[in-house]
């Protein structure tokens, strides 16, 4: 292969290597993170379903999850129905009591 073709090669291996980090390898390691998300389903989680719908997973199976929306209401749907499992946010404090504030003023 002469230089002369290298050269005119180059700028499609440029394009695919471009193509790979920009589109292929970002979508693969989603794929992976949503993978192991769905594996590590555990009775007691708050998720979220694809379709928007929040509650608690009261069972959890191999394919299926049942999920308690309220007190009367449980769905079961399929594993993979899970969009994502909400994380607790830990609420900080503010620094100084704005109420205070407000009451000396």
């Amino acid at each position: 292969m002469s230089s002369e073709q290298l050269a005119g090669l180059l700028p499609m291996i440029i394009v695919f290597a471009v193509f790979w980090f920009m589109i292929i390898r970002p979508q693969q390691k989603q794929r992976k993170e949503r993978m192991q998300m769905l594996a590590g389903l555990k009775k007691g989680d708050k998720v979220v379903s694809i379709g928007g719908i929040h509650g608690t997973l009261t069972e959890v199976r191999d394919q299926t999850v049942k999920l308690k929306v309220s007190d009367n209401l449980e769905l079961k749907m399929n594993r993979e129905a899970v969009g994502y499992v909400l994380k607790e946010a830990k609420v900080k404090e503010p620094k100084g009591d704005t109420a205070q504030e407000e009451k000396k003023e």
